[in-house]
């Protein structure tokens, strides 16, 4: 496997010790109610600790700028009608986000939507807390749109939860929303959760140039997390076809630059050319996203292959 791969796939997925905890907590694979106390706490741990550490925010590329943490993905996209805010990390959070979008001279307030990549905890959290703060509406696919809702993470995992939170608005793979001359559109990548979203937009990243965009995808879905039963899953009997339809999705997308949920790994070693925009961009030289892709598709089909005995 090819190390940038591996740099991806440790960016993408939840940390190894929580991996191992869920993969041992019993015949139920990946199920955080078979846990016990201290599993969980073990589990959670680099979420609410290492990886919700704030770093200083910084713009990305074009009109999206980075509001997270160490390794908890938070994006803004910011237009002259307001903002778009993907993701809201752990509870513990809102301050951070809240803090890294006025450092950057923006206001809590002109946040107009919240989305988000996929209903787990470490990504919609705070939600709640945020929409109170924003009065922003949040939108969601309708397959994540009920978790987001009831609170509790529905997805093949079946984690912590988080305090429920209103869902404004219901989309369909592809629908797009738009603000302030940004638009983004959902692809809708089944697996990792019901509803795992990839939200593509273009942006503009240099302003001498205003023909030349550049294709942005925020990326969060990688299939089931490890530890999960995929075939014949005893609440997703589809599981497996279900998530290599989200690959094939994925696949029809061209991104210029993706960025990740989990950015660590991804951001080790260009962070500082990240904030002082060197160009070409840094992150022109990912790994090729259909090769990506495929290598990833490829690694859940040898899952599948195992589980049934090929």
């Amino acid at each position: 496997m090819k190390k940038s791969l591996q740099v991806i796939i440790s960016a993408l997925t939840f940390s190894g010790l929580a991996l191992l905890t869920l993969s041992q907590a019993s015949a139920q694979p990946g199920r955080f109610d078979t846990m016990t106390m201290e599993q969980k706490v073990a589990a959670g741990e680099s979420y609410h600790g290492r990886q919700a550490v704030p770093v200083e925010p910084f713009r990305v590329v074009g009109n999206i700028y980075f509001v997270g943490t160490t390794n908890i993905g938070i994006y803004l996209i910011a237009t002259p009608e307001g903002h778009i805010l993907v993701d809201s990390g752990v509870n513990e959070m809102s301050a951070t986000i809240r803090d890294s979008v006025e450092k950057l001279g923006f206001r809590m307030s002109d946040i107009k939507i919240m989305l988000s990549s996929h209903a787990h905890f470490d990504h919609v959290q705070a939600h709640a807390v945020l929409q109170r703060m924003t009065g922003a509406q949040v939108m969601a696919l309708e397959a994540d749109a009920d978790a987001l809702e009831a609170g509790r993470d529905l997805s093949p995992l079946g984690f912590e939860g988080w305090e429920p939170v209103k869902v404004d608005r219901r989309l369909q793979d592809g629908e797009s929303i738009s603000l302030g001359g940004t638009t983004m559109t959902p692809t809708w990548v089944p697996g990792h959760t019901p509803g795992c979203t990839t939200w593509s937009t273009d942006t503009q990243d240099d302003p001498q140039n205003p023909g030349e965009t550049v294709n942005v995808v925020i990326f969060g879905c990688n299939g089931p997390n490890d530890g999960v039963q995929i075939v014949n899953n005893p609440r997703f009997p589809t599981l497996a076809e279900d998530s290599l339809f989200g690959f094939d999705n994925l696949d029809k997308l061209n991104p210029d630059i993706y960025l990740t949920g989990h950015p660590e790994a991804p951001f080790e070693g260009i962070m500082e050319q990240l904030r002082v925009q060197v160009r070409p961009h840094p992150l022109l030289q990912q790994q090729p996203w259909h090769e990506l892709v495929a290598e990833r598709r490829a690694s859940i089909e040898e899952r599948i292959a195992a589980e049934r005995g090929h």
